[in-house]
């Protein structure tokens, strides 16, 4: 004779939970949304290049939120060996790098892509990286440095802004006009160098540009003497959710020649990037979630 299961209404409601497709990004007013999670995150994103110790009021300015709320951030990430003390400053500490490392490590970044950007990278001694937009900015997923002594010194997780960078501009120009709009909408931005393009009407004509030649390029805008070139890089079904990029020197190459010379071997890069994902999903998935 068969077993009868019977559920209560608590097992009902797991079971409810467990098989049900997992909902749309939740906001700030969700049920399901943990506030003290969200705090704890905005508080070591807080520290950075410039802020790297903090006093407890200072960090709950940076993070925008009040003392008291900082504070219980703040012992717990130290309870849990991720924030220490030095006196009445806070700062960072290693095991911070986990976060990040896990999430490099569950994507297979060391085998899908950086392999192809360090044979572009080789080949022309510049740095090569790979990026996905992340709001305004362009976040770096891989990179491969080059030698050269630059201001902004690029690394994973480096962010830039989008709308002045080859990389933000090619992921940009490949975005739904709304959604363009809505950032031109906020010009002008600001100005890095005296050559780079803030108007809405310059950056426009910049993106529809990249669409239409499969490729972006930018020169001293971010930082004088710093030139480079992207190209979108596609999920299976065509859509773009990434970019690769060379970043070389004027002092060493002009657009003419980047064109001429890295975009054939970037295209190249990329088309064996789009390749490799199409064997990790879960990147791809990763990439179109963010």
């Amino acid at each position: 004779m068969a077993k009868i299961s019977i559920l209560t209404p608590v097992d009902e409601r797991l079971l409810s939970f467990m098989t049900q497709p997992p909902p749309d990004r939740i906001d700030e007013n969700h049920r399901d949304f943990v506030a003290a999670l969200a705090r704890g995150l905005a508080v070591i994103q807080a520290f950075t290049e410039d802020r790297p110790e903090m006093t407890l009021s200072e960090v709950a300015q940076a993070a925008q939120m009040n003392v008291a709320t900082a504070r219980r951030a703040l012992l717990t990430l130290h309870s849990l060996g991720y924030v220490g003390m030095q006196g009445k400053r806070f700062l960072l500490l290693p095991k911070v790098l986990s976060l990040g490392i896990a999430y490099l490590r569950s994507m297979n970044f060391r085998d899908l892509v950086n392999p192809y950007l360090q044979e572009v990278a080789d080949e022309y001694r510049d740095s090569v990286s790979f990026a996905i937009l992340d709001g305004d900015d362009v976040v770096y997923l891989g990179h491969v440095p080059s030698k050269r002594s630059i201001l902004r010194r690029a690394s994973v997780g480096y962010r830039l802004p989008a709308f002045c960078t080859s990389l933000g501009r090619v992921l940009l120009a490949n975005r739904p006009l709304e959604e363009q709009q809505r950032l031109l909408a906020r010009a002008p931005f600001p100005q890095y160098t005296a050559k780079t393009l803030v108007q809405r009407d310059d950056l426009a004509r910049e993106f529809a540009m990249a669409l239409t030649d499969g490729f972006a390029t930018q020169q001293d805008e971010i930082e004088i003497g710093v030139i480079s070139i992207a190209v979108p890089v596609c999920d299976p079904q065509g859509h773009v959710i990434a970019a690769i990029n060379c970043s070389s020197e004027t002092e060493r190459t002009t657009a003419e020649d980047l064109i001429a010379t890295r975009l054939p071997v970037l295209r190249e890069a990329r088309a064996h990037i789009e390749w490799a994902i199409r064997r990790a999903p879960a990147l791809v998935h990763s990439i179109r979630s963010s």
